[in-house]
């Protein structure tokens, strides 16, 4: 073994592999034989035979590191990123500051596009000499345009030129840095929306299904007119005040309006200005390193309804988004809305709707296509938590959607359920009226909504959506049905 490290380390690799061979023979048991002849095979482009030996060294002495990782690093060299994944992962467990392993598993998870974690590893790298600092800086470029970064991923790859500027790398790494120059020119850092449209709606005042209770027959003969057509107009502003890789903050405003041409009482007018911020990631687990996103958002909610101030919410709303692969993700929320309703100053103390709705749940998508189609189904778990008795109530909800891209010009189907089960926690105290007192409410709620949608040119979207709410309920004066079509135009901008 001495003769035979002397002569590779003098670079005279046939007479180091005889001395490697001669030690094997003497001693078949010799791992150390075997990764140096691994090692000798290698200088000689005899990668055949390098795999052969390593991988009997590997079956000898499956947690010999080093033979793990010069295994893994043929199979890469040889584009076999399948078979060198598994050796490198074993290896990045125990080892993550071994030279150059950073890179190896970094490009291997930019080329399954998991760009996020592929820019963990690969800032991560512990390069062996200046070619691997270069090819490490100019794939972490790469990863970070595709994060939508163009000014950081510039700064890598100009980087990565100082590092070598006479390497093979250098006049493809010019290139995309010009491209990298144009994109962070325009890059938005201020986004909007506006969105215009025109409804059918056959229940705007929510008027309770026909049935033989009295409260719900008062309510129709007093609303006698329930159908409209009508027009409504949004605007979205939004304006990206933290970029980073790792941290990401936004502020917002929509503004909504509805005009009911026949029931001008029941206009509604929105105002909600949001902030947010979020922090992306990745945490290692028993499946490999995971990217997260973890964030809070504040929402401030307040709405008139028929040119009267109605309701106001202050909203806030922490979540964790993990990405299990590139096609699932699974996000898990927390919602406190604390809720104030202007108009019940003359209502009975168990008719005072203020209060605090908590709500919880996780919700998964499994993405097809890089997202061009989707399966999204999730839980939620939601207490109301009321000043007025009639309104407290705890209830589940069941969310599922999917999406479809058509293969002509694009277009996409959207369907979404939201079956919401609602148990009230009191007797309601008026209702109904041949028993007040002695009924616990109980509502069972679906929202169905499909759509279809086509985009023009970049900017704009015409869309078409139909909307079918129905309640059942054991209170009949809470029973309705409603459906609702829409046509709009969004121009983005």
């Amino acid at each position: 073994m001495d003769r035979g490290l002397i002569a590779y380390q003098d670079k005279k690799f046939e007479e180091a592999l005889k001395e490697f061979q001669e030690a094997s023979r003497l001693n078949p048991e010799n791992v150390d034989a075997l990764y140096y002849q691994g090692l000798t095979y290698v200088a000689l482009g005899r990668t055949g035979d390098a795999q052969a030996v390593l991988d009997k060294a590997r079956q000898m002495r499956p947690d010999d590191f080093d033979v793990l990782f010069q295994l893994g690093a043929l199979y890469f060299n040889q584009k076999e990123y399948d078979k060198a994944e598994p050796l490198l992962r074993q290896v990045y467990q125990f080892e993550p500051t071994r030279p150059n392993i950073g890179y190896y598993l970094g490009f291997i998870e930019y080329r399954k596009k998991n760009y996020r974690e592929a820019l963990a590893l690969l800032r991560g790298n512990v390069p062996s000499d200046d070619n691997f600092a270069q090819l490490g800086r100019f794939y972490a470029g790469l990863a970070l345009s595709a994060l939508g970064f163009p000014r950081e991923a510039r700064a890598e790859v100009e980087d990565a030129l100082r590092l070598q500027p006479a390497s093979p790398l250098t006049a493809p790494a010019q290139r995309f840095g010009e491209i990298l120059e144009r994109a962070a020119q325009r890059e938005k850092f201020f986004r909007g929306e506006l969105r215009l449209g025109l409804f059918y709606d056959t229940n705007v005042p929510v008027i309770p299904n026909r049935s033989i209770d009295d409260t719900a027959t008062t309510i129709r003969e007093g609303n006698r007119r329930q159908r409209s057509e009508g027009q409504l107009a949004s605007v979205n502003l939004a304006y990206k005040f933290l970029k980073t890789p790792d941290w990401e903050g936004d502020t917002s405003y929509r503004f909504l309006q509805t005009y009911n041409d026949h029931l001008d009482n029941f206009n509604t007018q929105s105002h909600t200005p949001t902030i947010g911020i979020n922090r992306r990631g990745t945490v290692a687990s028993a499946f490999g390193d995971l990217s997260y996103v973890l964030g809070l958002q504040t929402t401030y909610d307040f709405i008139m309804l028929g040119n009267r101030r109605f309701t106001e919410r202050w909203i806030v709303n922490p979540y964790l988004t993990i990405v299990e692969t590139p096609n699932n993700l699974t996000t898990f929320q927390y919602r406190l809305q604390v809720k104030n309703f202007f108009r019940d100053n003359d209502l009975a103390n168990r008719e005072v709707r203020d209060g605090l709705n908590h709500m919880v749940g996780p919700l998964h998508y499994l993405l097809f296509e890089e997202g061009k189609h989707y399966v999204k189904l999730g839980y939620q778990y939601d207490v109301d938590d009321a000043e007025g008795e009639n309104w407290i109530y705890w209830g589940n909800r069941l969310l599922f959607g999917v999406q479809y891209t058509l293969p002509w010009w694009d277009i996409k189907f959207r369907y979404d359920l939201d079956r919401h089960w609602r148990y009230h926690k009191f007797q309601h105290s008026q209702l109904p009226t041949s028993a007040t007192g002695t009924v616990h409410r109980g509502d069972r709620e679906a929202t169905h909504l499909a759509g279809l949608a086509m985009d023009f040119w970049t900017d704009f979207t015409v869309a078409l959506e139909y909307l079918y709410n129905k309640n059942r309920t054991n209170i009949s004066s809470f029973e309705y049905d409603r459906h609702v079509v829409t046509t709009s135009v969004t121009w983005r901008f």
